[in-house]
C-alpha cells in the first residue's frame, strides 16, 4: 500500500457506560491510514458492552458515517473478461479498524459494563506535517510503502539516497524473548549509521510502541549486523511483533435457538461454504463467530439469511452471511425453513512462534 498526501487519524471521545465514565486500562487507537483525499468526514459512534475479561463485546455502530463497502467480480462471457466493481470500497476501508481496535482495547477485569458508547471523529493531517512518532507508527505496518521524503523524516542521510550496502552478516531479534501484545502489533524503527568497516554505529530507537522487549532485541540485532562495503548515515529499519490472539466470546447454548433446526443433517452441500475471515480482524488476530438462521429451497438455494447472534461485533454477522451466500445445498423434494448454522472465525495457529519483520 503506497503513501498518500494525507493521513487519517480517528480521535476518540470519552467512553461512557450505564454506570458513567469508564477509563480504559489499555486503549488501542485505530490504525493511521494514508489517503489521497478526505473519504470519511463525519463522526462515528460505536456502542458496546464490556465483559468480565475487560474486553468490548456486542460492538455495533449506533450512528454516524460508517460505510459498508463491497467489491464484486463478474465474468463477461462474450468478452471472456473479468469485471471488477467497487461500491464505496475506499470509504469503507477508512472505517475498517474502528471496531477491531475497540475489541483490542482493554478495560478493568471483573467489572462488566452495559450501555457503553464512544465516538470517533476523523482528522486529516498533511503527511509532511505528521510528527515523526506518528509517521513511524503508520510506516511500521507491514505492506506500507513510504517515499524518500518520508524516509528522510525518520532518518535523514545518504542511506536513503545512495542505498544500503549488502549484508555480510544479518542478525535478527530473538522472537522467543518478545511477548505478543493481544490484538495489536508491537513495533519500532531503529536508526543507525555504518562506519568504514561495515559496522553499525549510533544505533538508537527512533520511535517505538514503547515495549522494552522488542526495543532491546531490535537494538541487539542491528548492532550485530555487518555490511560488506560503504560508509552510510541515516539508515532506518522497522521491526514488529505480530499480535497475540484474542479468542472469541463463548457461543450461546443450543437451547437459545430452540425454534431452529440443523438442516445440514438432512441436506448435503452442493457448493460448500467459503470461509473468508474479515481482514481487519485477521490483522489484529481477533476471533469471532456468527449464528445464522436461513431457509433452503427445494432447488438447494439458501435464502432469508438472518443474523441471530454475532460476537464480538456485528461485522462478524455480516461476514457470516457472506459465507452462507457463497454456498448452496443439493436439491431435495422439499424445502426447509428455520435452519441454523454456526460460523466460527478462528485464527490458524502458526507452526513457529517466530514472526518476521
Amino acid at each position: 500500500m503506497a503513501s498518500g498526501d494525507l493521513v487519517l487519524l480517528w480521535n476518540n471521545g470519552t467512553v461512557t457506560c450505564d454506570s458513567g465514565v469508564v477509563e480504559a486500562a489499555e486503549w488501542v487507537a485505530p490504525h493511521l491510514q494514508f489517503s489521497k483525499k478526505e473519504l470519511s468526514k463525519y463522526p462515528v459512534t460505536v456502542g458496546f458492552a464490556i465483559d468480565e475479561k475487560g474486553r468490548a463485546v456486542d460492538i455495533r455502530v449506533l450512528e454516524g458515517g460508517y460505510v459498508a463497502g463491497k467489491l464484486e467480480a463478474s465474468l463477461d462471457p462474450e468478452k471472456n473478461t473479468l469485471k471488477l466493481s467497487a461500491d464505496k470500497l475506499l470509504e469503507s476501508l477508512s472505517v475498517r479498524d474502528l471496531m477491531p481496535s475497540l475489541r483490542a482495547s482493554r478495560f478493568a477485569m471483573d467489572a462488566p459494563q452495559t450501555g457503553c458508547r464512544v465516538t470517533y471523529a476523523p482528522e486529516y493531517v498533511a503527511t509532511a506535517d505528521l510528527p515523526r512518532s506518528e509517521l513511524a507508527r503508520i510506516a511500521a505496518v507491514p505492506g506500507i510503502k513510504i517515499g524518500s521524503s518520508q524516509h528522510d523524516q525518520l532518518a535523514e542521510g545518504d542511506c536513503n539516497t545512495v542505498g544500503w550496502p549488502a549484508y555480510s552478516l544479518r542478525a535478527y531479534p530473538d522472537w522467543r524473548a518478545i511477548t505478543a501484545r493481544d490484538g495489536a502489533r508491537k513495533w519500532n524503527w531503529i536508526g543507525f549509521d555504518i562506519d568504514e568497516e561495515g559496522v553499525p554505529i549510533n544505533v538508537t530507537v527512533i520511535a517505538s510502541s514503547g515495549h522494552d522487549d522488542l526495543d532491546r532485541e531490535s537494538l541487539r540485532a542491528i548492532s550485530q549486523n555487518r555490511f560488506a562495503e560503504g560508509k552510510r548515515a541515516g539508515c532506518a529499519t522497522p521491526w514488529w511483533r505480530n499480535p497475540g490472539v484474542i479468542p472469541a466470546p463463548p457461543l450461546p447454548e443450543d437451547s437459545t435457538f430452540r425454534e431452529y433446526q440443523d438442516c445440514s443433517a438432512h441436506r448435503q452441500w452442493a457448493v460448500a461454504p467459503k470461509l473468508t475471515f474479515p481482514q481487519s480482524y485477521n490483522e489484529r488476530a481477533i476471533e469471532g463467530w456468527a449464528v445464522l438462521g436461513f431457509d433452503i429451497g427445494a432447488d438447494g438455494a439458501i435464502s432469508n439469511i438472518t443474523v441471530l447472534s454475532a460476537q464480538p461485533s456485528e461485522e462478524f454477522g455480516a461476514a457470516g452471511k457472506a459465507v452462507l451466500q457463497s454456498a448452496s445445498f443439493e436439491r431435495d423434494d422439499e424445502a426447509q425453513t428455520r435452519c441454523i448454522e454456526r460460523v466460527r472465525f478462528a485464527i490458524s495457529k502458526p507452526k513457529s512462534a517466530a514472526p518476521e519483520s
